[in-house]
């Protein structure tokens, strides 16, 4: 079914909203909100954590609903990549639905990360195997906090809101993205302060994506060499699988004092010029009344998910 025109967009400090309905030319925006959020909201952890006051956070949700003209009944969520993080799994064959589904791929990610498996909650989806990988199906594996998801769909719930689709920032990136001109391979990176995600894509679709989280221990000076060290080890990994290819775009999200600096460590580290995401790579997207639209970086990852198709 189409994905709501409804789109929430939740980060430290700040839940977003915005509404945007499909035109031929484009998207047209129909509306944008935001809301403060104490800075304390959520609780600190690897993988973002649980709501301090959730009844708090619920009324805030709840005020924030009530000023939509016309009210919300079903949205859809971007939430931080620290907090929906992905990986990848080779598999023979995983069960369709239900608790057997739900077993296999539990048993696959305790092998791959080094988190409480039992407290997550987990979806895969079937991607493109690589080159001369060993099983014959590759799964795209999204894992978070149960309790942190729960409780956000709670506090929706009690504003009336359905929430179906939860993406993170660089999925819904990556969404948002025009796929003409972009060829075979498009990196996009997305930057915040307190780290940044990689996602190598193949005609759209994820082949690699990395998520570094920044240590308060780690000093500017040697966050540069630590990047670049993983951009070329990330190139290294698409050569491998995938010789002779050539990256078409590399595109960047970032606050606009990061810019500049990251665009110099993807340039530097990739091989390739990189570009700050802007409206030539993203449809047109118009207000109702000609009003200024938000920055692209803000508006991008709520335009993914406005025009992801979810089953």
């Amino acid at each position: 079914m189409p994905a709501p025109p409804h789109v929430f967009l939740l980060e430290e400090g700040l839940l977003r909203y915005a509404q945007m309905t499909r035109e031929r030319q484009g998207l047209r925006l129909r509306g944008y909100l935001e809301a403060g959020l104490p800075r304390d909201t959520f609780l600190a952890g690897l993988l973002g954590g649980p709501l301090r006051d959730p009844a708090g956070f619920g009324a805030r949700v709840a005020a924030l609903v009530r000023s939509i003209p016309g009210g919300v009944r079903e949205a859809s969520l971007v939430v931080p990549d620290a907090w929906l993080r992905i990986t990848f799994a080779e598999s023979s064959e995983v069960p369709r639905a239900g608790a057997a589904r739900d077993e296999v791929l539990r048993w696959k990610l305790r092998r791959l990360v080094p988190f409480r498996v039992d407290e997550l909650r987990i979806g895969a989806s079937e991607v493109a195997p690589l080159p001369r990988q060993e099983e014959p199906r590759r799964l795209l594996m999204g894992f978070a906090i149960e309790l942190l998801l729960a409780q956000l769909e709670d506090a929706f719930t009690a504003a009336g809101v359905h929430l179906g689709q939860v993406s993170n920032v660089s999925l819904s990136l990556l969404a948002a993205l025009e796929p003409e001109g972009y060829g075979d391979f498009t990196v996009l990176a997305s930057v915040d302060t307190e780290g940044y995600t990689l996602v190598f894509a193949r005609h759209g679709e994820p082949v690699l994506h990395r998520y570094k989280g920044f240590t308060g221990a780690l000093p500017e000076s040697a966050r540069g060499a630590f990047v670049e060290r993983d951009l070329k080890l990330t190139r290294n990994f698409l050569d491998e699988h995938y010789a002779g290819s050539r990256l078409a775009a590399v595109l960047l999200e970032a606050p606009p004092e990061l810019e500049p600096l990251w665009l110099d460590r993807l340039g530097q580290g990739l091989g390739e010029a990189a570009a700050a995401i802007g409206a030539r790579h993203l449809p047109a997207v118009r207000t109702e009344d000609g009003a200024a639209l938000p920055p692209w970086r803000v508006l991008a990852p709520m335009i993914g998910a406005a025009r992801r198709e979810v089953a």
